[in-house]
Parts: C-alpha cells; sequence; structure tokens
C-alpha cells in the first residue's frame, strides 16, 4: 500500500458496532451476577427431622416430606422456646434438590433469623419421614431471575439496535 502526498488512508472506524459489543458484554457480565445471587436463593437440602433439633442456616424454615398428600400437626419452637408461627403453603409447593422431591407442609410465617430450632410433627395415619429446611419460595427467586433476565434482554435489544443503525449508516454512504 503506497502512501500519496496528502491522501489519508481510510480508517475503518465503527464506534457503534464496538458500543454495542460492550452493551452486549456489560449486559452478559451484570445478568451473570444477578444469576450467581440466584445460588443464595435456591433451596437448600432439607436434612431429616430425626430427634427434631435443627440448625438453620439460612432465614426461614420449611418442614416438608417426600410423601405426597399428608397432611400431618408440625410445631416449630426457636432456641428460646418460643413458638414459631407455621402455615400451610396456599398451593401444593414441591421442589427436588438433586434426589428425591419435596413436599412442603408448613413454612415460618415469617422470616426466622438462622438458629437451632425443635420441631415436631405428628401423623396419625402412618410414620412418614420428615426434613426441615430453610425457607425456599419462588417469591425469593422469581425477582432474581426476573432482574436477570431483563437486563440481559435490555443489553441484547440495546445491542442490536446499535448494530442496525452502524449497518444503514454504512450502506447509505457508499
Amino acid at each position: 500500500m503506497t502512501l500519496h502526498p496528502g491522501v489519508q488512508p481510510a480508517v475503518n472506524r465503527r464506534p457503534l458496532l464496538w458500543i454495542a459489543i460492550a452493551c452486549f458484554a456489560v449486559g452478559l457480565v451484570v445478568s451473570g451476577i444477578f444469576m450467581s445471587r440466584l445460588a443464595t436463593v435456591m433451596p437448600h437440602e432439607p436434612v431429616p427431622l430425626g430427634d427434631g433439633v435443627i440448625r438453620l442456616n439460612h432465614d426461614g424454615l420449611t418442614i416438608s416430606t417426600t410423601a405426597l398428600g399428608q397432611t400431618p400437626s408440625c410445631q416449630a419452637k426457636d432456641a428460646t422456646g418460643a413458638d414459631i408461627p407455621l402455615k400451610a403453603p396456599l398451593k401444593r409447593e414441591n421442589y427436588s434438590v438433586s434426589g428425591p422431591s419435596y413436599y412442603v407442609i408448613a413454612h415460618s410465617k415469617s422470616a426466622v433469623p438462622p438458629q437451632t430450632v425443635t420441631v415436631t410433627c405428628t401423623n396419625a395415619d402412618k410414620t412418614i419421614p420428615y426434613y426441615v429446611g430453610d425457607r425456599a419460595a419462588v417469591d425469593k427467586m422469581f425477582p432474581v431471575i426476573a432482574r436477570a433476565v431483563g437486563i440481559f434482554a435490555l443489553a441484547s435489544l440495546l445491542s442490536i439496535t446499535l448494530i442496525i443503525i452502524d449497518v444503514t449508516r454504512r450502506r447509505q454512504a457508499r
């Protein structure tokens, strides 16, 4: 390539394309951060009730069983011996954490801080296994998922728009 005096070489600058790529990358990173936060609100493996003394590692309390259609009577007490109010789920809730499906039979009405709790459950029909764990609810997971998807969709839409503008301008310049 020979340069003639007074003639500038054509510079292939496409700032909109690079801004679009940067927007997409930033959106991907930010949505990844939200998805990593999802790991903190995902249900954890519940522990068998056993003798009834359970250590909660996260806020909330969920009592579940692996037997479908059970309506046992459960009571829970915190570390000081005070009752923890429980409520049945409004609709059937079940979840699986790398193993069997757990059917939720009761949640704590309010957030129970991480502590040692005592849980007792009785069922007149038969002996079934009970499990206790941290509260896992869709209402905690949905906002995190919605933010991650929203950020990614917004960044992708902005990137596509900038690329379309860049291509249109380059075609018009020809």
